[in-house]
């Protein structure tokens, strides 16, 4: 959906690149600035090696590492206006779940041109959301180059699952809140990556992230239980230590896992691949194709 901001023409040359003749024959590109709210636009800007055009970026921002050094605006979903137009931008790119809608609007007045990605923002349109980042950048040959490293993971991930013998059920789980599980349902990214390895979410009648019982846990019996990694935790210990989960096929056959979020869920470039390592745990007795590394895509200028 593109915020199409009170546009004024002062403000359209501010719009993308802004070309000023210093004198005959020698045109002068004005310098893009722009400010990220969502990690995976991030990450593409990187891709694409366009990574001093970003002015700033919001915390979810944290891959490639250098991107944490930009200025910060708030979290993705509480972004702060100020901090936004002190950085002087000419260009807002956001994740769907960009806001509050407040300073959306707030910034809509100012004039400041904004994109936000909502039919892209999922594990189908990562392409996709190459492509318009790429196009609005002016770069749509770089965009086309990490589009194809994307499309080389999904051919990957094609010749694994053909492979594959069964479906498990997975359980995926967001965090503990007051001694109960958070867990994925559908519509939820987690579950469009359950998709993508063909197997079966044991949440998907609930919507969205929900809190579960114990009896709905045990009730659920899943195969193989994910959740998001913590630092220095071992996943199947702590599964283990809970009354929800003890008693499940997946921490009986210790197959419990736990996933960088960003990077399984993040709808990133590095998504697809990430998506392959699941795959590789739910089916071990998948091969990879021929010559395939299970290594993350390389950062930008590398």
């Amino acid at each position: 959906m593109l915020y199409n901001f009170s546009v004024k023409p002062m403000v359209l040359g501010l719009l993308m690149v802004v070309t000023v003749l210093t004198n005959p024959g020698n045109v002068v590109a004005k310098e893009m600035r722009i400010v990220v709210s969502g990690g995976s636009i991030t990450e593409i800007i990187y891709g694409l090696g366009e990574q001093d055009k970003i002015v700033g970026v919001d915390s979810t921002s944290i891959y490639p590492e250098q991107a944490k050094q930009k200025p910060q605006v708030g979290y993705v979903r509480r972004i702060a206006a100020e901090g936004v137009l002190s950085l002087n931008p000419t260009l807002l790119l956001g994740e769907a779940d960009t806001g509050p809608p407040k300073v959306l609007a707030q910034l809509q007045q100012t004039g400041l041109e904004n994109y936000i990605f909502t039919k892209e923002d999922n594990y189908y349109g990562i392409e996709a959301k190459i492509r318009k980042v790429a196009s609005l950048l002016g770069v749509s040959a770089k965009g086309e180059q990490l589009v194809n490293k994307v499309t080389r993971e999904r051919d990957a991930l094609d010749f694994v699952l053909k492979q594959k013998k069964h479906s498990p059920k997975i359980l995926f789980i967001l965090s503990m809140r007051s001694g109960q599980p958070i867990v994925a349902g559908q519509g939820t990214s987690a579950d469009e990556i359950m998709s993508a390895v063909q197997a079966t979410n044991v949440a998907a009648q609930l919507e969205g992230w929900k809190a579960i019982s114990t009896e709905a846990v045990l009730e659920m019996n899943p195969d193989v239980i994910l959740i998001m990694s913590r630092h220095g935790n071992d996943a199947m210990v702590e599964i283990a230590k809970q009354g929800h989960f003890k008693f499940t096929d997946a921490v009986k056959n210790k197959r419990v896992y736990s996933f960088d979020g960003t990077y399984l869920l993040g709808m990133n470039p590095r998504t697809p691949k990430a998506v392959i390592g699941l795959a590789t745990k739910l089916y071990p007795e998948v091969k990879l194709p021929s010559g395939y590394l299970m290594t993350e895509l390389p950062e930008a200028g590398e």
